[in-house]
């Protein structure tokens, strides 16, 4: 159990620090001219080809396993790769990039909480509620929200990439589909890609390249470098998140994210050199403790299992199969209890 959170936790940091990377890396490649629609196909087609091979080796045997899901696993590729990232470089083109940012990922988690709610009839704890209130509070002072200015369709396509990351995590977090998470992963890649690769040829996202050297982390560098480190940090979120969110849950694991918010900050600093604030620290420490709360409050809402009833024979018993097969929770007596026996 406690090996479990453990590891959940430091896969979805992970996959929350590579989500926040691509950010100022694909920046980079804006300022020679890339556009969202080249930055979406060039991060989904290099990841599908990185994991084709190892989804390959995963899938051996598990092909029927593949086509009987195959609706999922499209579902899957389309809402939560290309969908994700298809919306929300749409609102950036028409709102500010933190208050986009701050749409999908405070929204995401709400919409999971709700989602569940409605769908188990499970009301969240208070300490989940709680927990919250201080994660979104704290991604409030990390963003700085001063002379943004707000357009109602691109407050519509924020929310939309909101739905999608929700999904995400929700498909994510399914452990009924017995496949892989690598092989599951690599299969949305090529789904994603796909659905990307129709949305350039649509004209909705043009995609446009270029070749020109850029500045990236202080040095001026071939846009190769840039391009190649999007798709491996698009390989490690998704696959460090699926990994994460069967450790986790959905709803544990959407508010884990909550840390690409500072960790984004990190990241633009190191590699576009923006200073962070004393704000943008302690917002990155109150979201920790909303997290943590979140947790506690998830710990808390699981029932708790009540250890089986011993049954004991009794003498005279005469028909001791019958009884056996009644009771199949009877138990033999353990050490220490033949040692309180005095046996």
């Amino acid at each position: 159990m406690h090996y479990r959170v453990v590891a959940g936790f430091v896969f979805m940091l992970a996959s929350a620090f590579f989500f926040a990377v691509s950010g100022p890396v694909a920046k980079a490649l804006y300022e020679i001219g890339w556009t969202p629609g080249s930055v979406v196909l060039t991060r989904l087609t290099g990841a599908a080809l990185i994991l084709l091979i190892p989804t390959l080796i995963a899938l051996r045997g598990l092909w029927g396993e593949v086509r009987r899901n195959w609706k999922p696993i499209a579902v899957y590729g389309v809402v939560s790769m290309a969908g994700v990232q298809a919306f929300f470089f749409l609102a950036v083109e028409h709102l500010s990039v933190a208050v986009a940012v701050l749409l999908e990922v405070m929204g995401a988690p709400l919409i999971v909480v709700f989602w569940l709610w409605a769908r188990t009839r499970q009301r969240p704890s208070a300490v989940t509620g709680i927990g919250v209130v201080i994660s979104l509070i704290g991604v409030v002072l990390v963003l700085d929200f001063q002379n943004s200015s707000l357009s109602w369709f691109g407050v519509f396509m924020a929310v939309g990439a909101a739905a999608c990351f929700a999904f995400y995590f929700l498909m994510a977090a399914n452990q009924t589909i017995e496949i892989p998470p690598i092989a599951f992963t690599g299969l949305g890649m090529s789904a994603g890609a796909l659905a990307a690769l129709i949305i350039n040829l649509s004209q909705v996202m043009p995609a446009q390249f270029a070749n020109a050297s850029v500045d990236f982390a202080g040095t001026r560098m071939s846009w190769f470098i840039p391009a190649l480190l999007l798709v491996v940090f698009t390989v490690g979120a998704y696959v460090c998140g699926f990994l994460g969110l069967r450790y986790l849950g959905a709803t544990v694991g959407s508010f884990v994210n909550l840390t690409e918010v500072p960790a984004s900050a990190i990241a633009a600093f190191i590699l576009l050199g923006e200073l962070l604030t004393r704000q943008q620290f302690l917002g990155g420490g109150i979201i920790l403790a909303g997290i943590a709360l979140v947790k506690w409050g998830d710990l808390k809402a699981q029932p708790r299992q009540e250890p089986p009833k011993r049954v004991t024979l009794q003498e005279g018993d005469a028909d001791t199969s019958t009884r056996a097969t009644t009771a199949p929770l009877t138990t033999l007596p353990t050490p220490s209890d033949k040692y309180l026996n005095g046996s």
